[in-house]
């Protein structure tokens, strides 16, 4: 059996016992005397005949079947023998206690198909008919006729509860519809059954007896073969949940005539699909029953289910899930609202902050102001140091490019033009240079002046 895990939980498939075994165990519990038991003869014989019901009943010839005997709980094969040219086979020597049952069953073309049970104790001797057919992998003849989901009482202190369902295939061909877990070219070509998102633990029971199962998307496959005429099957499997309500999706993945869905009352449950048809009684538990037909291969239906109960832990985290969306979307939004006005106001205060402060020497704020004569005659320091720089630069210029005509690295055109420009921009500066010189000397000589005519003055004030 295979097994995997869809999103929200690991899926986990599992098989119930043989159907021999549990009539087994069912026929311990009626009481026999130990004398009826103990005088039982083994002389009971099981004779039958193999056919194909594809083509009408012919007899099938050389084809094995198996004889199963049921007893004190337990079941085993007894003997395999091969059908004769008739497709008649023969079983003798078999006991006729009432505490003993029997069956014959045979795997033909990928399929298993099994007899009724036989009881020898009150005719030591019957006839049986094991019918085969030819097998399919279309499962165009395939329709459920009726497809009923028992969602059980939810367990809080597990945060879970299981469902059980329950299907009735109809084949209307001729052919058994045999598929194939081979999903090497995506979904396989098997029986599907639907599960929620989050199923797990899912425990098969009727109808999926010696077959495997692989986890698919939107629930699983089984290879189990669908014979001519009706098949049940049935499941069950656990949902965990989280909050008060959830979503219960199903999908059809064969046209189905009738759904049921029976949920306990106290789960308020709803679908937009599904008609409520009241209150019915199941196992002795009312159930609500929402109810609806005529459903195509792809169709999908939602049951909602609220009012379920939470534990202690979940209790805590529920109001978180009861904020709606938006309010969580408007806080989001608000809050890198505040970060953004918070930190333009810190940019801002920075700034001020760098504006304010003073620079230079840490104890420059001792110093007093600088006079506009300081100003003037520090901007024309930072000139004259601008101008000198850019000498030095042409005149390292003039060097590199006379170094490169004397390598051969410049044409002589080249080299003269550069040349001719270099110098020129320094005569420019020089002349600036010169201008401002003088510029500042005939400022100085005004000054001298009039401190000469101060002192005259004072020198004619005097002899007065």
């Amino acid at each position: 059996m295979s097994s995997g895990g869809p999103a929200g939980g690991r899926l986990i498939l599992t098989v119930t016992i043989p159907l021999l075994s549990l009539l087994a165990l069912l026929w311990l519990l009626i009481p026999v005397a130990p004398t009826q038991a103990a005088s039982s003869a083994s002389t009971g014989t099981i004779r039958g005949h193999l056919v194909n019901g594809t083509h009408n009943n012919a007899p099938v010839a050389g084809q094995s079947v198996t004889l199963q005997m049921a007893q004190d709980g337990s079941a085993r094969d007894l003997t395999t023998l091969k059908t004769d040219s008739q497709g008649a086979f023969l079983f003798t020597g078999l006991a006729t206690a009432s505490t003993v049952k029997y069956a014959v069953y045979t795997r033909y073309q990928g399929a298993q198909y099994v007899s009724d049970l036989v009881d020898l104790s009150k005719q030591a001797v019957q006839q049986i008919e094991l019918i085969v057919y030819d097998a399919t992998s279309s499962s165009a003849d395939l329709a459920v006729v009726q497809a009923t989901i028992l969602i059980h009482e939810p367990d809080a202190s597990k945060g879970t509860f299981t469902v059980s369902e329950i299907y009735f295939f109809q084949n209307v061909g001729k052919t058994t519809y045999v598929g194939s877990l081979n999903a090497s070219q995506g979904r396989p070509n098997a029986l599907l059954f639907s599960l929620p998102q989050g199923a797990r633990n899912v425990a098969l029971d009727q109808g999926f007896n010696s077959v495997e199962a692989i986890q698919v998307a939107g629930g699983f496959a089984s290879d189990a073969a669908v014979p001519p005429g009706e098949t049940q099957f049935s499941f069950s499997f656990e949902v965990p949940y989280q909050s008060t309500s959830y979503d219960f999706a199903y999908t059809f993945f064969y046209p189905t005539v009738q759904l049921s869905v029976l949920t306990p009352p106290a789960l308020q449950a709803s679908s937009g699909a599904l008609s409520s048809k009241g209150l019915m009684t199941a196992n002795s538990h009312p159930y609500l029953l929402l109810q609806n037909q005529n459903f195509r291969s792809g169709d999908q239906v939602h049951v909602r289910l609220q009012g379920l109960p939470l534990s202690s832990s979940q209790s805590q985290h529920q109001g978180l899930f009861l904020v709606p969306t938006w309010v969580w979307l408007v806080g989001g939004v608000l809050v890198m609202l505040a970060i953004i006005v918070l930190s333009s106001l810190l940019y801002h205060l920075f700034q001020r902050w760098r504006e304010s402060k003073p620079r230079g020497h840490p104890h420059a704020q001792k110093r007093p102001a600088h006079t506009h004569a300081e100003l003037e005659a520090t901007r024309t320091r930072d000139k004259a140091d601008a101008g000198s720089g850019e000498q030095d630069r042409l005149l390292h210029q003039l060097l590199e490019l006379d170094k490169a005509f004397e390598e051969g690295r410049l044409k002589k055109t080249e080299y003269t033009e550069e040349r001719a420009r270099i110098k020129e921009r320094l005569r420019v500066l020089l002349s600036l240079e010169q201008e401002k010189e003088h510029r500042r000397g005939a400022k100085e000589r005004p000054t001298a002046g009039s401190s000469r005519s101060s002192s005259n003055a004072k020198r004619r004030s005097g002899k007065s």
